[in-house]
This record gives structure tokens, C-alpha cells and sequence, in this order.
């Protein structure tokens, strides 16, 4: 039976989005949450009711070309930002500091190709990824370049960050290399088709001539690093590929193993807007990118840095 009191938390986990997002959401009585003490707490039916009328507002809510030629929500505010990709720590932080330059950052974790797809159709305004390229090795901008090849969009790197294996404590197991991870011997759960973690983990699954039927809990799929990680911690999985900042911080052991950049696209056709500006002193922000580093797992160096620009 389903709780009749949700967590912010929960409420993120059901709903697919930051949990920034859902303070956002209760801070401007949208969804409805009651004060417990020092904690917030929505009911489940404010909860079934609030999904039950977004799905007929998204059924019913006109439509307009944008200047790119997508297609843009009329009811977006003038300083909101509607983004849709990847899941990582850094999104979370970027919502912190867009929000105190009064800049309301709204995302749906949808994995890194669905958010370019959502870019693509004009339903977000930014999109996050991290897609490694089979044939290049290059990340992201293949991909982009394919989805996005007349939309015009710029590419600026928010992070480069670690995916490795997330384990228990002193890493029972000995799960150090692919070869083992991929040896039938642990439960793994996975993540959800489209996200860049899955890509990658599917690219050396065929790399090493290895079959997913023989990976017990390959079919488990989880749409967010907490998710995945919260399987290992609990003991349903034994590994699960992911980030290192995340393993960190639910006192779980990290073995690195694959280096990784993760890019933001953006509209050009946005670029001139206040609260684009904003979104990129926000990156280049030194307090920004030291409270990045402070999780762990992240390389800064290029935090900012515009990668490409897609004509």
C-alpha cells in the first residue's frame, strides 16, 4: 500500500524531477504539501491530482513555432528555463544558484537522448547529455550534429565527471574492471534506454563480445544515479554503473572507470535572452564550480567553456 504522505524526496523520485523543482513547485502552490514540524509533506491524493491535471494541461495546451522553428509552451515565464536530459548532481547545484539571480531552472530527468529529442521538438529550452560516440569516441557532439543539424544550437560543458562502478563499502566483490562487472557472477541494476550511462554500458557489453541476457538484473532499469545507487546500498544489486559524486554521498565505495564530458545545448536563438546570460555567468561563477568540485568526481576545468556551435 502507498504511503498517504510523500517526501519532497518521494514526490521528485514519482514525478522524474529535481527535488529543487518540487520546492518550486510548493513554493508557488501548485502542488499542494503541509508543514510537519520542520519537514514538508505532500498527500498522496494533492500528489494524484497535481499529475492528473498536468497530463490533461499537456494535452490541452496550445502550442507556438518558436524562433527556431520548434515548438515553445505559450505559458512559459519569462525568466523559467525548461530543461529535459541527463541526470547529475551539478543540474541540482545549477538550480540552487539560477534561483538566487531569481532564475527558475525546471527539469525533467529524461536521459540524454530524450533531452535532445525534447530540444529538438521545442518542449524544452536546454538540454544536458553525456553520449559517447561508438565509431569516434568522441562525446555528445555526433550526436548532436544528427539531431540537431539545421536548428543551430551552441554547446557549453558544464562538468567532466567520472562513471565507474558503485559498491559497497570496501567493495566486497572485487568488482575493478569490465571483465568481472560483465563476468554473470553480481547483480547490476541498470539505467533506462537513452541515458548516456546505458550507452555506454551497452557500447562495452558489444566490445567485449558479451551477451545482456547473461548479466542478472541487466533488465532493471532505474532513471537516476540516486536510484541506482539506493539498489547497491539496499543490497538488491550488487554493482551498478554510475557517477562517483553520487556513491560518495550515500556512503558507498567508487571504482572510476571511464572519463566523461557533460555538455548543456542551448538554442542560438536564445543566446541573446537575460536569463541565458545569467545561466552563464551562473558557469563561470568560481563559487559555482568550487561548490561542484566539493561533491567529488568532477573535473572544472572547461566548466562553461563553449565546446561548438551547431549551424
Amino acid at each position: 500500500m502507498k504511503s498517504e504522505y510523500l517526501t519532497p524526496d518521494e514526490v521528485a523520485l514519482e514525478l522524474k524531477l529535481s527535488k529543487y523543482t518540487v520546492y518550486e513547485l510548493i513554493k508557488r502552490k501548485e502542488l499542494p504539501a503541509s508543514k510537519l514540524g520542520r519537514s514538508l509533506r505532500v498527500m498522496r491524493t494533492d500528489l494524484d491530482a497535481f499529475m492528473n491535471g498536468q497530463k490533461t494541461r499537456e494535452e490541452e495546451l496550445p502550442l507556438q513555432a518558436g524562433a527556431s522553428g520548434g515548438l515553445l509552451r505559450k505559458n512559459t515565464q519569462p525568466m523559467d528555463i525548461y530543461f529535459a536530459g541527463s541526470h547529475d548532481l551539478t543540474i541540482d547545484l545549477l538550480t540552487q544558484h539560477l534561483a538566487q539571480r531569481g532564475i527558475s531552472l525546471l527539469p525533467v530527468f529524461s536521459g540524454s537522448l530524450d533531452g535532445l529529442i525534447e530540444l529538438y521538438k521545442g518542449r524544452v529550452e536546454l538540454a544536458g547529455c553525456h553520449l559517447l560516440d561508438r565509431t569516434s569516441g568522441e562525446y555528445n557532439l555526433p550526436h548532436i550534429q544528427c539531431l540537431l543539424p539545421t536548428e543551430g544550437a551552441v554547446v557549453v560543458n558544464l562538468v567532466s565527471r567520472w562513471q565507474g562502478f558503485i559498491v559497497p563499502k570496501s567493495n566486497p566483490r572485487m568488482i575493478t574492471s569490465w571483465q568481472e562487472f560483465f563476468s554473470g557472477n553480481h547483480r547490476i541494476i541498470n539505467r533506462q534506454r537513452g541515458s548516456g550511462t546505458r550507452l555506454l554500458l551497452d557500447f562495452k557489453l558489444r566490445q567485449f563480445g558479451k551477451s545482456p541476457d547473461l548479466i542478472p538484473g541487466y533488465e532493471l532499469e532505474a532513471t537516476t544515479h540516486y536510484a541506482t545507487a539506493s539498489a547497491v546500498a539496499k543490497g538488491d544489486a550488487d554493482a551498478a554503473l554510475g557517477i562517483e559524486s553520487v556513491a560518495r554521498g550515500m556512503g558507498l565505495d567508487f571504482f572510476p572507470i571511464q572519463e566523461e564530458r557533460y555538455d548543456l545545448v542551448i538554442p542560438s536563438s536564445l543566446l541573446h535572452e537575460e536569463r541565458f546570460s545569467i545561466l552563464q555567468e551562473v558557469l563561470n561563477d568560481p563559487g559555482f564550480k568550487q561548490a561542484i568540485v566539493a561533491q567529488g568526481g568532477y573535473n572544472v576545468s572547461q566548466t562553461g567553456v563553449e565546446i561548438a556551435r551547431i549551424t
